[in-house]
Order: structure tokens, then sequence, then C-alpha cells
């Protein structure tokens, strides 16, 4: 696989494509029904290049998941389509030439698929699922992905803005192998023995700590939060630089303030500030600029237009540095630093509010001296009141 067929070598399936089209004459056309991880995962990048250099895709019906009875669950998602060779004579204006897409990913049985292509072809718009795009159209995302749903301007998004991997560092964490053996919850090891706001290595083997705050990903949270987690960095490391497995990667920027994601979930990408003191995993991958760089991409990366985008770049929402590295910036929006903090204040100070934060002092009603005061007062006269 790797010596004949180098760009689909990820799946079989990806270089039966390859291998139909080699098969099929110079303007032959070849139909196939196949996974669709090829459309857009990163891993089949080479894969598309070539399809979109040498074939055309004339037609598509994009099934998605529960396509077939027989097949139960999301797992198999799928995509029916018909891909023509194009002699290189041809390639510069075939390349302009619009295919036929049918987007049919939301029905969940085969009746319903087969009604949504009916109702597609008979009212031919895009509400209805029926789309008109081009190769050209795929080429000018990064990366190619087959994301024919796209409108002109999000499209000229792409072609117009500035890659924020041009912009800022998006940069993949530690990966410690063994979680069990060094990462703990908080309240699992002792206070006295984790520093939680070291500004740079040199802070943390100074501090003589073992347990130090561990950026590794989490549930669904935007502007501040799911800051639970500790790393064994005693010594700069040298317990988990030792064990063989451990993969330390980007140390230079451990303990910098910076902007994490999850990067595997399955709904709408959130991201979050991470003060000055936080070691970065590969499961909590993190951007790297100035403060206020910091700020105003925050902004934008949880905006509807990035969800928007990022659903162009990534549309399985599996999101790393390199999908990341990809989305546009046409230009930063004023006064977003000041909303942006006082974003994250709020979202900082619910955080803080439940007793899994190291920062909780005490229930917000009870704590509120404000509220407690109002509360007592009211107690202490309704007891007046019991006792005439």
């Amino acid at each position: 696989m790797k010596d004949r067929y180098p760009d689909s070598k990820s799946d079989l399936f990806a270089s039966f494509i390859e291998r139909c089209t080699n098969l099929a004459g110079p303007r032959g056309t070849v139909a196939m029904i196949t996974m669709q991880s090829w459309m857009f995962l990163s891993s089949y990048e080479k894969l598309r290049a070539s399809l979109l250099t040498k074939q055309r895709i004339t037609s598509m019906l994009h099934l998605g998941a529960r396509a077939f009875d027989s097949i139960g669950g999301d797992v198999v998602s799928s995509t029916a389509f018909t891909m023509t060779n194009v002699p290189p004579e041809a390639r510069g204006t075939d390349r302009t030439r619009a295919g036929t897409f049918i987007r049919l990913v939301n029905g969940t049985s085969e009746s319903e698929k087969a009604t949504a292509l009916s109702t597609a072809l008979e009212l031919r718009s895009k509400d209805a699922g029926f789309h008109l795009a081009s190769d050209a159209d795929f080429l000018a995302i990064p990366g190619s992905p087959i994301v024919y749903w796209l409108s002109e301007n999000v499209r000229s998004a792409f072609r117009n803005g500035t890659a924020l991997g041009e912009i800022a560092e998006p940069r993949q964490g530690m990966a410690t192998a063994d979680n069990a053996r060094f990462v703990r919850q908080w309240w699992e090891v002792s206070r006295k023995r984790t520093a939680y706001e070291c500004g740079a290595r040199e802070d943390a083997v100074a501090s003589g700590a073992r347990w130090f705050p561990y950026t590794d990903g989490g549930e669904f949270r935007r502007w501040y939060g799911n800051r639970h987690a500790v790393v064994n960095w005693e010594k700069d490391g040298a317990e988990l630089r030792a064990f063989e497995r451990s993969v330390v990667r980007n140390p230079g920027l451990y303990f910098r303030e910076s902007l994490t994601w999850s990067a595997v979930g399955s709904g709408v990408p959130a991201f979050r500030s991470v003060p000055a003191g936080s070691i970065f995993s590969n499961a909590g991958m993190s951007v790297f600029a100035s403060s206020e760089r910091l700020a105003e991409l925050a902004a934008i990366c949880n905006s509807a237009a990035a969800e928007m985008l990022f659903g162009a770049i990534a549309p399985t929402l599996n999101l790393g540095v390199g999908e990341i590295g990809k989305l546009p910036i046409l230009k930063f929006a004023p006064g977003s630093t000041h909303a942006v903090s006082r974003l994250v204040a709020q979202s900082r100070s619910d955080w803080d509010s439940a007793e899994t934060s190291w920062n909780f002092e005490g229930n917000p009603l009870a704590y509120n001296a404000d509220v407690r005061n109002a509360v007592t007062s009211g107690l202490d006269a309704n007891a007046q009141d019991v006792s005439d």
C-alpha cells in the first residue's frame, strides 16, 4: 500500500478509489459508494489533491449515517459519487465546471433519505439540499475538503483572510502515555506540594512543588474553566521525561498564558482562556500569543462565524492544531479585548463558585456579604415574629 498507493494508504477503500480511476479510460467515469472520511480528514489530503487535479466530481449523494437500514448506529457514514477522468489538456476548463451534490445527512433511515432525495431533485434549492460546486471551489479551502455546501462569501474568506497559524502559535502539548500515574485531580494531592501560579519553568523548579495545573480538554465550556487536573512535573518533569512512552512536546511554552480548546468533540467547539501557570496536553491543545491577541482570537474563535468556518475546515469537529491554524482571520473587532475580559471574568466567577475549583471560597449565597446580611436580617425578623 505504501509503495503503490502512497496518497491513499490510510484505508483500503481509499486506495480502491485511486485504483478504479486508474483503470478507467481518459474520459472514463467511476461510480462508487464509500465511507465519507476521504472527503474531510487531513489523512486523505494528498488523495483529494490528486483527485481534484486528475478527475472531476460530476455528482454526489452525501448520505451520511444510517443510509442503510441493515447497518445500525452512526458509525458508518457514506457517500455515493461519480468521478470522471480529465485528460491534461482539459484540466483548466473542467476544473471550473460545476458538479451536482445532494446533501442527505439528516435522514435517519433509507426511506427518509429517499424522500429527501426526491424533494431535492424536485425543488433544486440549497434549502432542499441541492448544491452546485466545482473542483476549483474545493481547492480554495485549505486541505481541499469536499465542502460543497459553502457559500461564495465563505469561500472568499479563505481566499482573502490570513491563516490563524500565521498570526499566533497553535501547538500540541504533552502526552504522558500513563495518566493514571502522572495526572491527578487537584483535590487528590497535597496542596502544599502543588504550585498554581508559576510563570515559567524556572519558577516551577524553584518552587519545589510536584504538581502543577494541567490543561487537558474536557466538556463544552467557553471563556474559562475545566481547570481541575494537575500533572507531576517535579524537577522539570524528571520522572515523566524518564518514562519511555511519554512525549514532552513544546516545553518552552509551558506555564505561558494561552487559549485552549478540547481536541475531540461532538458539537460546537469551545475556546477558553488559560492564565499563566499551566502545562498543556495533547487533549487540551493551546494557542499562544500576546495577551491582547489571545483575547481577540477568543472573540473570533467563539463566534458563530468561526463555527461555520470550522465546519468547513474540519466537518468532523475533531480540531487539531493543523485545523485551528487554517482558520481565516479577516480582521480583528475593535473593543473585543474588553468584552472578552468581561466574559472571561464572568465565566471564571461561575467556575470558582463550585467546590471543584481550587479557588473555591464558599457558596456564593453564603459568601457574599451583602446577600448574607440580607438573609440573616430576614431570619432575625422571622424569629421575632415567631416569638411574638
